[in-house]
């Protein structure tokens, strides 16, 4: 019987590299050809990231915005081997407006340091669709696996929604503040903040002082919220020449399902210079021109009557708007039209009737009723009309005036007739009465 011979220490050592080589071959062998059990696409991700927005097997399909250059990741073990992909058609829309291709490869190995960092490959997928698509259509990418055999993907290229488009509850804002309205002009928001109407006060068509004005607009997102892939897009926004879109404002950097906020700047000098009323309409569209809205935009001249430029100042020379008891005060008035040769007449109303006096035979007053009237010369559109601070009781039988806390009392006027406390032929101001 022969005994078994054992290899000798040396030939022992002599195999050892070859043994590792051939396996470090064998395990990138498996890693290139993977068993055809586990060779399928798993999961799809953003690029780069391991944000599972579709799982195979979950029930839904992967849903991608409607347009082109919609990019995404699909992972699983094979697919980067032999990287290709078809699409074939899942529903009654049979077209080849849908098309995907793949644009890189990763490797085991390679996302072992990327996106999910895990040992599986994976392949990078642009689709292109139509944008001006008003359906959805379903489409199955089928993805070419190492033994010949294809994974599927179901997946459905979602259409734009039509827009709602508003103004912001503040839809102008004015820098410095009221510089267009001056505090009597308005701007008015209504049909559920689609109108506009901006009402200018008396004196705009002249007005040369600083002003800047941001109109404020609101794109309600629309793509449903379940969306996977989505990509920035540009509105196509038209509007008048006295509103210009920021640039940049029309691009929806945001998810499709949140809102955003889309500013205008106005044109000061042609809104100023507005003589008769313009109405104008702003569109707002998605890439699918076919799903748009609209804005109403309504610029009202000022009045054609005289009437007041700004709020009245009722003050003391000295003292300001704190007026001593029994000491004079003067309230100006701004008007947007110079009076004619026979004058503007004024009519005024005190708060407390006995606390104010007249301070020129030219006011004329009653301390029995609070009324009175001013007739504004033919001398320019500026005018002081002289009044009394009185110091005794109210016509209520408290004090008209205070040493510690100055008494508030308002003076209402109106170009011509005393009428609605409102508009551009009313203002108000107040003065404080201290007994000194």
């Amino acid at each position: 019987m022969t005994a078994c011979r054992h290899p000798s220490a040396a030939s022992r050592s002599s195999w050892s590299p070859r043994v590792a080589m051939i396996v470090a071959g064998l395990a990138a062998s498996a890693a290139l050809l993977p068993a055809t059990s586990r060779a399928a696409v798993e999961f799809v991700t953003p690029v780069g990231t391991c944000d599972k927005v579709d799982t195979i097997g979950d029930g839904k399909d992967l849903r991608v915005q409607a347009g082109n250059n919609m990019r995404f990741e699909v992972w699983g073990d094979g697919i980067d081997v032999s990287p290709a992909v078809r699409v074939t058609v899942d529903d009654s829309n049979v077209d080849s407006l849908v098309t995907a291709r793949i644009i890189r490869a990763h490797n085991g190995a390679e996302n072992l340091m990327r996106g999910c960092r895990i040992l599986k490959g994976s392949v990078e997928v642009e689709v292109d669709s139509p944008a001006e698509a008003g359906t959805t259509r379903q489409r199955s990418l089928r993805f070419r696996m190492p033994l010949g055999d294809e994974s599927r993907l179901q997946m459905r290229a979602v259409p734009f929604s039509t827009p709602v488009w508003t103004f912001e509850s503040s839809g102008l804002v004015q820098r410095p503040s009221q510089c267009l309205t001056k505090n009597i002009g308005t701007v008015v928001q209504d049909l559920n903040n689609t109108r506009m109407t901006i009402t200018l006060p008396p004196g705009a068509n002249s007005d040369t002082s600083n002003c800047e004005l941001e109109f404020r607009t609101r794109v309600a997102g629309k793509l449903p919220r379940e969306i996977d892939i989505w990509g920035e897009f540009g509105y196509t926004v038209t509007s008048p020449a006295h509103v210009r879109l920021v640039s940049g404002g029309n691009i929806r950097r945001v998810p499709p399902w949140q809102d955003m906020v889309m500013r205008f700047t106005g044109d000061v000098a042609n809104i100023r210079g507005t003589r008769a009323t313009r109405t104008s309409t702003l569109t707002v569209a998605t890439p699918n021109p076919n799903r748009s809205d609209t804005l109403t935009l309504v610029i009202n001249p000022p009045p054609a009557a005289n009437a007041f430029t700004q709020a009245c100042v009722c003050r003391n020379q000295t003292t300001g708007d704190t007026v001593n008891a029994n000491d004079n005060f003067q309230c100006e008035l701004r008007l947007s039209q110079q009076p004619p040769a026979g004058g503007q007449r004024i009519e005024f109303e005190v708060q407390d009737r006995l606390c104010v006096a007249s301070g020129s035979p030219s006011v004329i007053y009653s301390s029995a009723s609070g009324l009175g009237n001013f007739t504004a010369p033919a001398t320019g559109t500026f005018h002081q009309i002289p009044f009394r601070a009185v110091g005794g009781n109210t016509s209520a039988g408290t004090a008209c005036a205070s040493r510690t806390s100055p008494v508030a009392h308002t003076l209402k006027f109106w170009v011509g007739a005393r009428g609605a406390e409102s508009g551009p032929a009313f203002t108000q101001c107040q003065i404080r009465i201290r007994i000194p």
